[in-house]
């Protein structure tokens, strides 16, 4: 009876080890994943505003094109107020898309040299999850596309986070693509400075070079303003940065983002959207054959260039998944989509407008 009673008692001696280290390895997680979030910038909606003093300010002045160099169709009073009345229609008609298998967040890179105010969103990537397909969408939504802004009435898509910063740029993009971003979220980051921590990574030097890419001449001379312009801000010597002359080149961060900057060279923002996509998915790739050790080292250098406003327990869900993540199917593209569009010239500048019906019904084949 002693003996068996000892042997109970060892039992639940083990089993009470095995709860705490259990226990201390959760915590252990909780702890690293709570301090990675604290380390980020977490911004409510109601906060998104309070730091800007311009809000509203026009910004879209840099744009405008005068009437002989516009390519897109000009359009009569009575045309506009027909084409403005049936896409405000369509927004209203078609259902937003709700759907548990698909997580969408929005990808914000801000144009602004200061805080004073929200400044446009030049950059704008749909980044969709969905688990059941084991698919990542990368889907581009092109700064000039023309929308209706809540409150604010029609005007390039780029013009609805100067407004109304990440609130308004995302019920801009729900009421418009009919596809819902859960809980508005969305993540604002430096590609700059991400670039620059990728690069550097390990070695301290960020001249170190780190992802492949091809360029040509043009792109070379214009890159070269960027990197220019890049290193002045930043006290460096641009001569150890340059490009030399086009080809493929293994390239530094600062020369990575001076080529996903470039517009003016080839087919304008649809071609430097790609060249965004195409610098996202490099850092995804050298992400993918990092070590647990290095991407938490890394995590720690890039979440304070980031702000969003993902509440911190659906950042431990996608914690969660993010190994499986990493093997999912990549999809990229860019709206407006090819053959699907056509160009006006109002206000002064030339927009994008989708045929939003066909391009509503192949965003959500994508996403869905």
């Amino acid at each position: 009876m002693k003996k068996h009673s000892s042997k109970k008692k060892a039992l639940l001696i083990a089993l009470a080890v095995i709860v705490v280290l259990i226990l201390g390895a959760v915590g252990a997680v909780y702890g690293v994943t709570h301090g990675f979030y604290r380390s980020s910038n977490y911004t409510s909606d109601e906060d998104a505003m309070k730091d800007f003093t311009n809000v509203g300010e026009d910004t879209t002045a840099e744009d405008e094109v005068n009437p002989e160099d516009a390519t897109g169709e000009v359009l009569s009073d009575e045309e506009q107020q027909e084409l403005d009345a049936k896409l405000a229609e369509f927004a209203d008609s078609e259902p937003v898309t709700n759907d548990g298998n698909v997580y969408n967040v929005l990808l914000v890179g801000v144009a602004r040299r200061d805080k004073s105010w929200a400044g446009n969103s030049d950059s704008m990537i749909l980044m969709s999850l969905n688990y059941e397909k084991k698919q990542i969408s990368m889907i581009s939504l092109m700064r000039d596309t023309y929308v209706n802004i809540p409150g604010i009435g029609m005007r390039k898509l780029n013009a609805a986070h100067a407004n109304g910063a990440g609130p308004l740029l995302l019920e801009t993009v729900t009421q418009n693509y009919n596809t819902n971003i859960y809980d508005s979220e969305h993540l604002q980051f430096s590609l700059e400075d991400a670039c620059l921590e990728m690069s550097s990574f390990g070695k301290g030097d960020i001249r170190e070079p780190f992802v492949e890419l091809t360029l040509s001449d043009d792109e070379v001379r214009v890159a070269n303003n960027y990197i220019t312009e890049m290193c002045n801000l930043r006290k460096l010597d641009p001569n150890s940065y340059y490009f030399i002359k086009g080809g493929t080149k293994t390239c530094s961060g600062i020369q990575a983002v001076a080529y996903a900057r470039i517009r003016y060279v080839g087919n304008a923002d649809y071609q430097r959207t790609e060249r965004q996509r195409t610098v996202l998915t490099k850092m995804m790739e050298k992400i993918k054959d990092m070590s647990l050790p290095e991407l938490y080292s890394f995590a720690e250098d890039v979440l304070p260039l980031v702000t969003h406003n993902i509440p911190e327990d659906e950042m431990w869900s996608l914690l969660a998944k993010s190994p499986s993540l990493l093997q999912y199917k990549l999809v990229k593209d860019r709206i407006p989509y090819d053959n699907m569009y056509k160009v006006i010239y109002v206000k002064k500048q030339d927009m994008l407008v989708p045929d939003w019906e066909q391009t509503i019904a192949k965003l959500k084949e994508t996403l869905y």
